[in-house]
């Protein structure tokens, strides 16, 4: 088990990176109206050494709301090397720790539809997996979210919690079979939070990866690096019919000083994408299913229990190589 300690999220991190590796800056928001409505904000700029991508999908119970636009070509988003300050057309993400703003927009099946944030950290940063080779990752566990949803011409205040990353470093690499991730921001009251549970499988079954990150106090992240996952459900979904994907699973894991039972349920109206990003090596090929869910359990850590019932948000990756 690590301990991370609170990192210095500096201008020069959150900016663009002079480097010829793919980066991308992630957020995600589970937002609720006075009505009780949950919108789920998925939202995942990126830039590759080829191309770039505006992934963003917006997840309700009942559906899912593309807005993505991919193989946008090079420098098409307007980017600063100071701060967070991503914009393609009205689109963005700005800011600089502590405080960010989102805005997004789109037509998905014929509906004007846009929603803007603001992103208020309840947590320091930290850098994620600060030992993995070949990645620069930092992360806000956790967000106070606030903001207006616009569908149609009417316009709904939401609120809730988020998180938010920046990374570098390659997204398909060789030898690699699949990934499974969640995060849950907003696992229990403030500032518990879970922001990421990862773990990846090579092809020879051996894992590349595996960790489950959690803050109970808000200045500290316990890292268990000891995680399973028991996969109980899965759904071959519209349009993915080859893929067995994980609709519901328990990960259990451990570390000194506690353990972790979680029971993730995820809502089958997932943004699917194949083969996302133009990656300079001709044998990449991937498929990722995102979407939101739900997770329940426990984190048991230096004796004390935290509950865990809150919205989740998760991929599953699937990665081959073209022949």
């Amino acid at each position: 088990m690590a301990i991370l300690e609170a990192a210095d999220l500096s201008k020069d991190l959150e900016g663009t990176y002079y480097s010829p590796k793919m980066q991308w800056w992630c957020a995600h928001a589970d937002l609720v109206d006075d009505a009780g409505n949950e919108t789920g904000l998925y939202f995942w700029p990126a830039l590759g050494s080829l191309d770039e991508a505006w992934i963003c999908s917006l997840h309700t119970i009942d559906e899912m709301l593309d807005l993505t636009q991919l193989y946008q070509p090079l420098g098409t988003f307007k980017t600063s090397r100071s701060g967070v300050d991503v914009q393609f057309g009205n689109q963005y993400i700005r800011g600089t720790f502590p405080n960010y703003e989102i805005y997004v927009e789109g037509e998905p099946n014929g509906e004007q539809v846009s929603l803007q944030v603001e992103m208020t950290a309840e947590t320091p940063a930290f850098e994620a997996v600060p030992n993995l080779r070949g990645i620069t990752w930092h992360y806000v566990p956790r967000f106070s979210v606030r903001g207006t949803l616009t569908r149609g011409g009417k316009a709904t205040s939401v609120s809730g919690v988020g998180y938010l990353e920046r990374r570098r470093g390659r997204f398909w690499t060789p030898g690699i079979n699949r990934g499974l991730w969640e995060s849950i921001p907003g696992a229990g009251p403030a500032p518990f939070a879970i922001p990421l549970f990862y773990k990846v499988w090579k092809n020879d079954g051996t894992i590349q990866l595996q960790t489950l990150t959690f803050t109970v106090d808000g200045r500290q992240m316990v890292d268990f690096e000891n995680v399973e996952v028991d996969i109980q459900e899965t759904a071959n979904l519209p349009g993915f019919e080859e893929i067995d994907h994980p609709m519901r699973y328990r990960l259990t894991a451990d570390g000194d000083g506690g353990t972790a039972t979680i029971d993730v349920v995820r809502n089958p109206h997932r943004l699917g994408l194949r083969n996302y990003f133009d990656d300079p090596d001709p044998r990449a090929k991937w498929t990722g299913l995102y979407g939101a869910g739900h997770a329940t359990g426990v984190v048991t850590y230096r004796g004390e229990e935290h509950r865990v019932d809150a919205p989740s948000y998760g991929s599953a990756l699937f990665f081959y190589e073209n022949s």
